[in-house]
Parts: structure tokens; C-alpha cells; sequence
């Protein structure tokens, strides 16, 4: 049985963040003010907290500033990091990462979302059902771009339409998954793809499950987002209170 210490973490932060840059446009989207912290922060804390010990950032726009703060604030866990020289989308960053890990069996988390999952369970869930894939999937809310899944009766993922608009029914990607390295044999062969829209639908062919949480999800993609998380965390004072 695998243990959460023994996964690598990839954290995929390299996005733009065309939306929030209104309200951040000096630093990237994960490294966010909340409080005097960066978002990333946040998932880091989560992450430690629940046993991880190495995680690989795959950055891109502004990725010094990420990687500078990660060797700065130093911690209980291994960093390595990967950088985009040109956006090559959530999947061409995630093939990178791919590269440097050191595990059979890994986490990839959205560098700019959270949702409060026990990695152990996930894990545990993951295991059971033998699966190549696994994605955590949490009740819908009025948001119109996020990930909408469908899933069948034992639990694996019969479809997922990325940003699918209003009037979808099914649960939400929350940008947490697991996977296995041999999840590798169908990634498209082009530099530039997609997680959500080019692999996703490959991975749903061949073997994926949802992990259900009813855990809310957090996103900052935009800055009314970001201002919902910040007064959150104000108001709650840590991620266990959400």
C-alpha cells in the first residue's frame, strides 16, 4: 500500500491568469496576497500537514518569483521545479513534471484552487480500485466554468466536459488527482495540450474514478473568487475551518 510521504506532489502553477490581472499583475496567480501570504502557501501547509514530503512546482509566467519563495521559506519536504519556457498548457506542464518524478504513483494539484481532501483516503481509494487515474469531484455550485463531470455507479468517470456553461448536471472537477506513472503512454504527442480537455477524455476511455468529497471548492481564477477565499480565510483563520 502506498503512503502519501512516498508520492511526489505536482503542483501546476504556471498559468497566466488573464483574469485575475486586474488585482494581481505584479507576481503569478498562485503566489496571490491572502493575508500576508501567498495562496500557494495555503496548499503547501494542506499538503505537509497531511504527510507530503516532495513536491515538483511546474511554473511558467513570472516562475522565479515562485521558486524564489519556495527555496526562502525552506520546510519539511523536497522542491524541485520545472518551468515552462513557452505556455505549453495544464498538460504539456504536466508532462514535464512527469519527467523529473521520482514516484510510480503521484498527486497533481491545481495551483490555484483548493479543496480540503484527505490525500490518505484518496490514496487508499485510489488503491482499491486499481485504477490508472483518479479524480476528486465535489458537489456543484453556481459556477459556470468549472470541469463537470459525470460519473457511473461504481464510481468511475463516464465523462467530463471542461467549462461545459449554465444548466450542467454532475459533480465539479476540483483539480486533484492521482495518477500513475504509466498514465504516460497517453499523453498526445504535441509539446502543447491540455489535462482537462486532451487527456482527461483519453484517460476516461481506458480507466478513471471520482473520488467524491463534500468539501467545498475554492478557486482564485478570478478576482471575485480570490476576494471570497481571502474574507473566508479571514473569517476562519485557518484551512480546517473552511
Amino acid at each position: 500500500m502506498s503512503r502519501v510521504e512516498d508520492c511526489d506532489v505536482i503542483i501546476l502553477c504556471g498559468g497566466l491568469g488573464s483574469r485575475l490581472q486586474s488585482v494581481v499583475a505584479d507576481r503569478p496567480k498562485s503566489m496571490a496576497d491572502i493575508h500576508g501570504r501567498p495562496f500557494l502557501s495555503f496548499l503547501l501547509e494542506h499538503w505537509v500537514r497531511h504527510g507530503a514530503r516532495r513536491f515538483i512546482f511546474s511554473t511558467g509566467y513570472m516562475g522565479d518569483q515562485i521558486e524564489s519563495w519556495v527555496r526562502a521559506e525552506g520546510g519539511l519536504y523536497q522542491a524541485s521545479f520545472v518551468r515552462d519556457p513557452q505556455p505549453l498548457g495544464t498538460g504539456g506542464a504536466l508532462a514535464q513534471a512527469f519527467s523529473v518524478a521520482r514516484s510510480q504513483r503521484m498527486f497533481v494539484v491545481n495551483g490555484d484552487s483548493f479543496c480540503d481532501v484527505d490525500p490518505a483516503r484518496l490514496l487508499r481509494f485510489h488503491v482499491m480500485k486499481r485504477t490508472q487515474g483518479t479524480m476528486v469531484v465535489t458537489i456543484p455550485d453556481d459556477r459556470c466554468d468549472a470541469g463537470n463531470v459525470v460519473l457511473g455507479r461504481d464510481d468511475r468517470v463516464l465523462s467530463m466536459v471542461e467549462k461545459p456553461g449554465r444548466g450542467t448536471r454532475g459533480y465539479f472537477n476540483a483539480g486533484v488527482y492521482v495518477f500513475e506513472q504509466s498514465v504516460e503512454t497517453l499523453f498526445p504527442e504535441t509539446h502543447v495540450w491540455s489535462l482537462e480537455r486532451e487527456f482527461i477524455p483519453r484517460l476516461v476511455s481506458e480507466s478513471l474514478y471520482g473520488f467524491v468529497t463534500a468539501s467545498p471548492l475554492f478557486d482564485i481564477g478570478t478576482p471575485e473568487r480570490l476576494a471570497v477565499f481571502t474574507h473566508r480565510m479571514g473569517l476562519c483563520g485557518s484551512l480546517q475551518k473552511l
